[in-house]
């Protein structure tokens, strides 16, 4: 591959990841206009994940982990200092699970599989941040069992999403790619 075919490439890569952090800003502002899910603990539903993963899917790892990193800025910037560090811890552990679940099985992996263990692990790393740094004081064994339910619903929900999204993607991805 020449020096042009290369710097195309990566052009490309980085203009669709551009576009996938637009779509995860934009699911996470319409995500804030939804009413909150009934938990012991605040909840998200996680559709900004269904971009995180379409940009793991479709154009890697690197990318997948920069939308995640930088969509949790946008949350620090639009919502403080508390809320930003909770999406940053549950927003990297997620994509890093999904990471290794994608690499363990060899990108054969179920999108169900992968958003709810993304979902799940989410949940955790927000439990994490909350119990370690904010000396949040509840019990995990309260909290743990709402945490794995809601975590399971909102992975299923994305993954539903993104199963619905899959042929347009796939169709946007070839041709332009």
């Amino acid at each position: 591959m020449s020096r042009e075919e290369r710097k195309t490439v990566s052009i490309q890569r980085l203009t669709r990841s551009a576009v996938l952090l637009a779509a995860a800003l934009v699911l996470g502002l319409i995500e804030g206009f939804l009413p909150p899910l009934p938990a012991p603990v605040p909840l998200r539903y996680g559709l900004a994940n269904v971009a995180v993963m379409a940009t793991l899917i479709f154009i890697g790892s690197f990318e997948a982990f920069s939308v995640a990193f930088l969509k949790s800025i946008f949350v620090f910037m639009t919502r403080g200092l508390i809320a930003g560090a909770v999406s940053m811890t549950g927003t990297l552990l997620s994509v890093g699970v999904m990471i290794a679940l994608e690499r363990l099985f060899k990108r054969r992996i179920s999108i169900f599989l992968l958003s709810i263990s993304g979902a799940i692990a989410h949940n955790i790393g927000q439990l994490i941040f909350l119990t370690l740094f904010m000396q949040y004081r509840i019990s995990v064994l309260l909290v743990g069992p709402y945490l794995l339910v809601f975590g399971i619903l909102t992975g299923i929900l994305s993954g539903a999403l993104l199963y619905a999204m899959m042929r347009p993607l796939q169709s946007f991805f070839r041709r332009n790619g």
